[in-house]
């Protein structure tokens, strides 16, 4: 059956020896594979159309029988120019790609997670600054759209000073923890608190420097991995851990 929806692309690979298979975040039908045949030999539309994070409309041939689909048509909406020309907004969209790519199952569609995606997308690419700041808000909207997101509500009672730990659902002062847990700072649970409250269109990008936001990620990685209870492997961190700056 030939469908159409709107999509943002995930991820690409090499498929033989002119072919390529890219991974999709549809808005009708979630995530799923497609394969553009002759996608990489010389003068194909699908190659430059199919980039990470590309906003394209496509048709493919969709099947029950198979995993990966056929692509009929592909066109690009939006580029997001700034991917191609920064390493810090190259950095943050990878980012945000790969968190959808490893929380998603195939074949299951979501609205609210869709739209986040795509708005971030674009809030970044808006950004003359480095957006870290944007990776670390899509992440704490996306623990809220997998259904556990992060208790901030009372998070102007936490001392900016002291080092708190989850626990049972509320944020717990380090030292009456015992056992495992993520530890955040009183600042940095503030800082969360008042970026969740913010919607994404009027946030100012440019307030995180890099060390701080890499740091905020790896614990709202840890989360999101405590929740999910298997690994998420983000092969972009590598990125992020080098000085984007430098």
């Amino acid at each position: 059956m030939l469908v159409e929806s709107h999509a943002l692309v995930l991820r690409r690979h090499p498929f033989g020896d002119t072919s390529l298979v890219a991974t999709l975040y549809t808005q009708q039908f979630g995530m799923c594979s497609v394969l553009a045949k002759g996608g990489r030999a010389p003068g194909s539309p699908h190659s430059a159309a199919l980039e990470v994070p590309n906003h394209v409309r496509i048709a493919f041939y969709q099947s029950p029988r198979r995993q990966i689909f056929l692509v009929r048509m592909v066109e690009v909406v939006e580029r997001f120019s700034r991917t191609r020309n920064s390493i810090e907004h190259a950095a943050t969209a990878l980012l945000m790609a790969e968190s959808v790519l490893l929380t998603q199952a195939p074949g299951e569609p979501n609205a609210a997670l869709y739209g986040l995606l795509l708005q971030a997308l674009r809030k970044a690419n808006e950004s003359s600054h480095p957006p870290f700041s944007i990776a670390v808000a899509f992440l704490l909207r996306l623990a809220r759209i997998l259904g556990f997101a992060l208790p901030l509500a009372t998070a102007k009672a936490v001392e900016e000073e002291r080092t708190y730990v989850l626990e049972n659902g509320t944020f717990r002062p380090a030292e009456q923890h015992s056992g495992p847990g993520i530890p955040f700072t009183g600042t940095e649970i503030r800082l969360l608190a008042a970026m969740q409250a913010l919607s994404l269109e009027i946030m100012s990008v440019p307030e995180l420097q890099q060390e701080l936001a890499l740091k905020l990620i790896r614990k709202l990685i840890a989360y999101l991995e405590h929740h999910l209870e298997r690994p998420l492997v983000l092969r972009s961190l590598k990125l992020w851990s080098v000085d984007l700056k430098g």
